[in-house]
């Protein structure tokens, strides 16, 4: 569990479902269509892998029971 699990966890409630690792963007949007359509929350993040090619793009998806709430720092 990382210190982001932890937080969402603390602060909303929020429990992990499951990871779902996309090499797509089209897969993406898809599963946040199906989230959405559930009612569950999700949290995306992105990152490159190195290939033949050069670098490409992968996504990490995180299933959540609820949705996540983004608070804005107060120091902004």
């Amino acid at each position: 569990m990382t210190d982001a699990d932890v937080k969402i966890e603390e602060e909303t409630g929020a429990e992990l479902i499951a990871t779902h690792y996309l090499t797509g963007v089209d897969e993406v949007v898809e599963h946040l269509r199906a989230a959405d359509q559930l009612g569950l929350g999700v949290r995306v993040t992105s990152y490159l892998v190195p290939d033949e090619d050069g670098l490409s793009p992968r996504w990490e998806l995180e299933l959540l029971t609820s949705s996540p709430v983004h608070q804005e720092d107060e120091a902004e």
